[in-house]
């Protein structure tokens, strides 16, 4: 079979993929499974080994992040339905005062949004933000995308969230490294698309839903912190609250400890003696399935009374497993198409054409990342399609898997519009235009993505990663 044959089908397969999903809005689950096989087929597989390679690859990808994904989406449901994601953004806005409120902003997004999906991060804190919107006259052009923009980056580059737990297992990734290192890219990043978004004149009020019950409230108690209603909480800047939230200690403990415990695995059990316990136990707690158990359990408490109820151990666990459902699938049948990839002569043939027209290869994942991102709306799917499509290619690239996956995180930032469900969400609930939002919202994914590929070309060129 000629390598123009192998490279025809292989881009063919991908603009089927991007154009099924974005075009006839085909669950892509169902559109991976259909690229999958037909990719095995024409390039002569084989029926029976075909399906025998899409089946491998599914359950031995499945078998290595399965549990991690589980874990960390109930790990969020958790930190979602305590309240604790509320009790940081209050600590966020009590550290802010005046014209600097929309970094506390930035700061909460970013550190929710290490396990909980950027969506569901403006969902939650959008009463927030409105009501901060009202009472200090700020733009909800600015203040709602800088809300969604720090949760969006850490999806796309932090575990646990789902896609880069996804990437770095089809990658072959460890977890403390893929987490210090996407810190290290993301939060320039963040920053970047904050200073953008601040310089938004455009003044969009907020919905009024979010504000009706503020009427007639002093702008402001004469500390320089507006007063607000924490999203239903009954909670305002003070501290005053009907419903209480835990405290921050509590609240931050089941986010990071996780992550301590993953990177301490990492860098630190090197250190010990291979016979020394302690090093053993360390080893054993920064497993990234048993941190993120342990951070679950951590959360716990966050319930306060509640915690031994059937509705926190039980009903909020089956919550987890149905967001889990998604990206679990999506997983499986991209490890399945790394799979067959893998098994033809595509990597080969892709790796040396990339190698012929001169190409950094460092560049590559970022575009196929940003292409997939741009068309069909999704980062999740962004950064777990292109890291199926990359990992064999690795090798004959000579690239390493990090900086692949660093990459693919920030090629699948670019850019959010009007096909995204995380852009609706942000635009509605922020009151503005889907012209205002591409100005915001898309350039501002944009910056960001762009500002943290920049990180990972220096840091690939000086051969740091």
């Amino acid at each position: 079979m000629s390598d123009a044959y192998t490279l025809f089908a292989f881009g063919a397969a991908i603009a089927a993929l991007v154009l099924l999903i974005a075009k006839f809005k085909v669950h892509p689950v169902a559109t991976l499974f259909i690229i999958v096989t037909s990719l095995g087929l024409v390039l002569g597989m084989g029926g029976a080994k075909t399906i025998e390679l899409v089946t491998t690859g599914f359950g031995n990808t499945l078998a290595s992040v399965g549990l991690l994904v589980i874990f960390g989406c109930v790990l969020g449901k958790m930190l979602e339905l305590s309240g604790a994601a509320l009790r940081i953004t209050q600590a966020a806005l009590s550290l802010f005062s005046g014209r600097k409120v929309p970094w506390a902003i930035a700061l909460a997004s970013t550190v929710v949004g290490i396990p909980l999906i950027a969506d569901t991060v403006v969902l939650m804190l959008i009463p927030v933000v409105s009501a901060i919107a009202y009472q200090s006259k700020m733009s909800m052009m600015r203040l709602g995308p800088i809300l969604y923009i720090g949760a969006y980056v850490m999806t796309s580059l932090v575990p646990p969230g789902p896609g880069p737990l996804a990437a770095t297992s089809l990658l072959g990734v460890d977890l403390g490294e893929a987490t210090l290192w996407g810190l290290v890219v993301a939060i320039p990043g963040i920053i970047v698309a904050t200073l953008y978004l601040l310089t938004i004149k455009t003044h969009v009020d907020p919905k009024p839903e979010f504000t009706d019950h503020l009427a007639g409230t002093a702008a402001g108690d004469g500390t320089g912190k507006p007063r607000l209603s924490l999203g239903g909480s009954g909670t305002d800047a003070d501290g005053e609250s009907e419903r209480e939230l835990p405290p921050l200690w509590m609240s931050l403990v089941p986010i990071f400890l996780p992550i301590v415990l993953i990177m301490a695995s990492s860098f630190v059990v090197d250190l010990f003696e291979a016979d020394n316990s302690a090093g053993g136990v360390l080893a054993f707690l920064g497993e990234p399935v048993i941190a993120l158990f342990i951070g679950c359990l951590a959360a716990l408490p966050l319930f306060g009374r509640r915690w031994s109820s059937k509705e926190t151990l039980n009903d909020l666990f089956e919550a987890g497993l149905k967001l889990a459902a998604m990206p679990l699938a999506l997983t499986g049948v991209g490890g399945a198409l790394a799979t067959i990839i893998r098994d033809t002569e595509v990597a080969d043939s892709v790796a040396e054409m990339i190698q012929d027209w001169g190409l950094s290869p460092i560049i590559v994942p970022f575009l196929v990342a940003a292409a997939i991102c741009t068309i069909t709306g999704s980062n999740i799917l962004g950064v777990m399609t292109a890291a199926a499509i990359m990992e064999p290619l690795a090798e004959g690239l000579g690239i390493s898997a990090l900086a692949i996956y660093l990459a693919c995180g920030t090629g699948a930032q670019i850019m959010k519009h009007a096909n995204s469900s995380g852009f609706w969400v942000t635009t509605t609930l922020s009151n503005m235009t889907v012209g205002q939002g591409i100005r915001s919202i898309g350039v501002a994914s944009a910056l960001s993505g762009v500002t943290g590929f920049a990180i990972v070309y220096a840091l690939y060129g000086f051969g740091v990663i």
